[in-house]
């Protein structure tokens, strides 16, 4: 995966105004991803402000796991990828670990764990970014 480019560090200022942290700016290039459903995957993880390789590290941990369950979401809905396929994606192993996804999807939905404001975004950015896309989608 090699959709995430890291640029040489750069000084910012600490909360105080006065103490220098370094930190790593991180670009997220959908071109440099071999299928869409990698640059989705991408994408989500930029807009969260994390790496599509920390997004699919295994853990149950919040927000991580809805920022993850997102971006499974909108990878079937756009790419149209299988459960098989996407499991193998997210390194989940097996496609049972993503069958109940639509319904768990609305659930997040419903219950505001996954902002419909968030949803809209993502499917903007997600849509420039396929409209855009010359390669292969499976």
């Amino acid at each position: 995966m090699k959709y995430y480019t890291e640029n040489p560090n750069t000084l910012t200022m600490g909360s105080d105004g006065a103490t220098p942290l370094f930190q790593q700016e991180r670009v997220f290039r959908p071109q440099d991803c071999e299928t869409l459903p990698e640059a989705i995957l991408g994408a989500v993880a930029h807009y969260y402000g994390t790496t599509s390789v920390e997004l699919v590290q295994p853990g149950r941990d919040e927000p991580r796991a809805t920022q993850r369950l997102t971006a499974a979401y909108l990878i079937k809905k756009v790419a149209k990828l299988s459960n098989t396929k996407l499991a193998l994606l997210l390194q989940r192993g097996h496609a049972s670990t993503v069958s109940h996804l639509m319904p768990s999807v609305e659930r997040k939905v419903a219950s505001g764990k996954i902002s419909q404001e968030d949803i809209i975004r993502l499917n903007s950015i997600i849509g420039e970014i396929s409209k855009n896309w010359d390669h292969e989608c499976d």
